[in-house]
């Protein structure tokens, strides 16, 4: 049953083929005169001139720019800052990430702290409401995280060993230039991170103690079935058009909300996970992998129902005499089989990770609320965090 909500998609999706050179044309019309392009310093924008093409066109639309990279995985509050200082000193009016969810976190924070007098940091750790920020705009050429659409940006500060998130409206981009010829370069890994990426951000949408199924879910399920048909396929034929163009959408659905109103979510998996980011610097993509099936393991038997319908939409794993237990177990095998299937890790050993900093890792995790725990479906306190983390050894 549909909870009350409030959404609003504030960005503007331009995509197709060599979009990305509209990109001086679309912001003089907003009458942006001064840019900072934000990215990794990944050898794809030197790649048949990306980057210095983009200020080019930005420069011959009477727009200045300046240039900032070292963007890393799992994106640094240094840099952030660094970012922060240049805007202010130069009167930077706009951010440009060319890029992924690293760069466009990054981007993001840049904006709103460019406009705040405080830590920016304060933002994450304390919660502190966000009333401001700079506009921002993405040339994607990443799709994983959906930051490209998303209220969300995720920083790591290094020095505190914490991964946090502030999410707001007003941080959501205002334009993205989606070219999925952009991503034809992308190495295999990657595009499986991302893939699993995308998977994991409906699941936490998907897994929820609701009982009803409603358009959200099957919604839902349509997106999560796509990406199990044309994950591997994508790894196959690496520059194939449609290929490129369902994963790039799909990224944004799938962290947009959009199959996540009027309803409780999870985000167990994702909390969990992203302390192996902040401890070991592991990609998001491998951490969801390593974690999503102990995660299933320890929760399914509290809703099996729901697993059991996620086994037979998306699994196409047969009701017809299996009770709703045998058929969400399958359904979990099914899940770590596909992410095995992209070359990706389902355990600690997999990624040769350490399993010595358990407790130093549920320190950092914000268990909440009277009953000091996180996740949405099932309720999970630090033992029970303890026990999913075990399971994923």
């Amino acid at each position: 049953m549909f909870r009350d909500f409030n959404i609003c998609i504030d960005t503007n999706f331009i995509f197709g083929r060599n979009v990305h050179q509209r990109v001086g044309e679309e912001l003089k019309k907003t009458g942006i005169k001064t840019v900072l392009i934000h990215h990794d310093n990944g050898p794809f924008l030197y790649k048949d001139n990306l980057l210095e093409g983009i200020k080019e066109d930005l420069n011959n639309h009477g727009i200045q720019t300046f240039e900032l990279g070292g963007v890393l995985p799992n994106p640094r509050l240094s840099l952030v800052y660094e970012g922060i200082e240049l805007v202010r000193k130069k009167g930077i009016s706009f951010i440009l990430a060319i890029g992924g969810g690293s760069v466009i976190d990054s981007a993001k924070a840049i904006a709103l702290g460019a406009v705040n007098d405080c830590d920016v940091w304060e933002f994450f750790y304390a919660g502190k409401a966000v009333e401001s920020s700079l506009p921002v705009g993405v040339v994607l050429t990443y799709p994983a995280t959906g930051s490209e659409s998303s209220a969300v940006s995720v920083v790591n500060n290094v020095e505190k060993g914490e991964k946090l998130l502030v999410s707001s409206p007003v941080i959501r981009p205002k334009v993205v230039f989606m070219n999925p010829e952009l991503t034809y370069s992308l190495p295999g890994f990657l595009t499986a991170c991302g893939i699993v990426d995308m998977f994991s951000h409906i699941c936490e949408r998907y897994f929820t103690p609701e009982d009803e199924i409603g358009v959200i879910d099957r919604m839902a399920e349509g997106i999560l079935k796509t990406l199990v048909e044309i994950g591997p396929k994508v790894l196959e034929e690496p520059s194939n058009y449609l290929y490129r163009a369902e994963i790039m959408w799909i990224g944004s659905i799938a962290h947009n909300n959009t199959v996540g109103v009027g309803r409780v979510q999870d985000w167990g998996t994702h909390e969990i996970g992203n302390e192996l980011s902040a401890m070991y610097d592991t990609p998001h993509g491998a951490t969801l992998s390593i974690i999503m099936g102990a995660w299933m393991k320890y929760v399914y038997e509290k809703k099996p129902g729901r697993f059991a319908r996620y086994a037979h939409e998306i699994f196409d794993v047969p009701l017809d005499g299996k009770n709703t237990l045998e058929a969400a177990k399958e359904g979990i095998y099914c899940t770590e089989t596909y992410f095995k299937s992209l070359g990706m890790p389902v355990s600690f050993g997999d990624f040769k990770l350490p399993t010595d900093h358990i407790e130093d890792m549920l320190d950092k995790i914000a268990f909440r609320g009277e009953d000091k725990s996180i996740g949405g479906i099932v309720r999970l306190n630090r033992a029970d965090v303890r026990k999913i983390y075990e399971m994923a050894f």
